[in-house]
């Protein structure tokens, strides 16, 4: 960040947040790059206030692009894959006694690079989690966030999270996507153990949803095109893809499982495709469909 005389002082606030973001994703650093704007947070002002001139006679910004998920809201302040620029508020116990508790407290590994800064004027005690070296469970430790302070994670083994406090807590977050993106992980709290793993990245996400979608509805047609997908860079998408052809016609798949059991890089993916060839192998090359 060049200084204070570099931040607008017009109504082109959202523009020139839109292209700083913009310059950082193209950078061969883009962690470096997005580091600048924690630097000096001047521009944050021009910005809130650049957004409240046009608020609508009811005092509220309805087209800002905010999502609430609990006591939580997330604002989208600039995106450019794969940076995301997020203010992010997050209700205090005093403001919001109506919220309950979490039923089943846990923290989320997110395979991005993750960078914090508190902006509200109070210390804030959050939990860091740290995964084992196995991958198969994590610790935590509290830990104290002091206001003007950066924190940058690497959220493939560190994770953050940051339960209500008494007063509310304002942070300025960055997001920045890895490709491949890692799977996304969640953990207890109490005892580390693991809870759910989901697809980190959104774009697949929306294809294996279309794939369930053609699978649902035994359309055999799109074969040759799910065939294509089984070379993704993910072993995990890779077998999200296999298992969804094996459901739909497990026959045309049938010598790309018995290659994927032999030569498949990921040894658990391996494991599992020679299982399936195992158990299932008696059925071929029955054109019944077999179960993945």
């Amino acid at each position: 960040m060049a200084g204070a005389a570099a931040h607008p002082r017009d109504g082109a606030a959202s523009q020139w947040l839109a292209a700083r973001v913009a310059r950082a994703a193209a950078a061969a650093s883009p962690e470096d790059a997005v580091a600048a704007l924690f630097t000096d947070t001047g521009w944050l002002a021009d910005l809130a206030a650049a957004w409240l001139a046009p608020m609508d006679a009811a005092g509220e910004a309805s087209t800002l692009p905010a999502m609430r998920n609990g006591p939580v809201v997330n604002l989208t302040l600039a995106a450019a894959p794969p940076v995301l620029l997020l203010l992010t508020l997050i209700d205090g116990a005093a403001e919001r006694p109506d919220l309950p508790p979490a039923a089943d407290p846990a923290i989320g590994f997110s395979g991005a690079h993750g960078v914090y800064r508190l902006l509200s004027p109070q210390p804030v005690t959050a939990t860091l989690g740290r995964l084992a070296r196995d991958g198969q469970s994590c610790r935590t430790r509290p830990v104290r966030l002091r206001p003007g302070r950066t924190l940058a994670l690497d959220e493939r083994r560190f994770a953050l999270r940051i339960a209500p406090q008494e007063s509310t807590v304002l942070l300025l977050r960055a997001r920045i996507a890895r490709r491949p993106a890692p799977p996304v992980r969640h953990f207890a709290l109490d005892d580390g153990r693991p809870l759910a793993t989901v697809q980190g990245d959104d774009g697949f996400a929306r294809t294996a949803m279309l794939l369930s979608v053609l699978r649902a509805l035994d359309h055999r047609a799109a074969v040759p095109e799910m065939l294509a997908l089984l070379d993704r860079t993910h072993g995990r998408d890779r077998w999200t893809v296999m298992r969804e052809l094996l459901a739909l016609d497990s026959t045309a798949v049938w010598p790309r499982l018995a290659r994927m059991a032999a030569d498949e890089p990921d040894a658990a993916l391996r494991h599992v495709a020679g299982a399936v060839l195992a158990r299932h192998g008696a059925l071929m090359p029955d054109s019944a469909p077999c179960p993945a």
